[in-house]
């Protein structure tokens, strides 16, 4: 990725992780570019799978999600791939993660109210290649904007 990148590239990216909704014609003022030269690196970016998206952070409490939960999925190897993908076409899970270990699945979803919760969490085990599910619910949750840890951002980004 790192030859990919020229220093325009990564002062794009800066100002983008920390407000992606910020104007092309402010990026381009910091970088002394055109705003079409500027929509023209960032749709590079985007078609390059560098930028993968820009979109909103949604506080999932005030729109009706009032739980967080967690799930690791005890699955035989070679059944990771397959229970992954069923997993994806599941609705509320906001995240599935491969792991190493005796659980190698992490999911993160969301319900309305605990019941939803309570049958989705049953229908997880019902999965053909869950052997087993432990469950946990967040009881609050404290999000950290993503930011580009300091050391690789200095040595990616510049």
């Amino acid at each position: 990725m790192e030859g990919e990148l020229d220093p325009v590239d990564r002062k794009i990216l800066k100002i983008l992780v920390q407000d992606g909704r910020i104007p092309f014609s402010y990026i381009a003022k910091e970088t002394k570019l055109s705003d079409v030269a500027v929509k023209k690196r960032v749709d590079k970016l985007i078609s390059k799978g560098i930028i993968k998206r820009i979109s909103a952070i949604v506080d999932k409490k005030r729109v009706g999600f009032k739980y967080t939960y967690f799930a690791l999925l005890r699955v035989d190897v070679s059944d990771i791939q397959r229970v992954m993908r069923r997993l994806q076409e599941l609705p509320h899970i906001l995240e599935i993660h491969q792991l190493v270990g005796d659980y190698p699945i992490l999911i993160k979803g969301v319900g309305e109210d605990i019941e939803e919760v309570r049958r989705f969490l049953d229908e997880l085990g019902k999965i053909d290649g869950v052997a087993d599910v432990k469950t946990y619910i967040s009881l609050e949750e404290y999000e950290k904007p993503f930011v580009i840890p300091l050391k690789i951002g200095q040595r990616v980004l510049g």
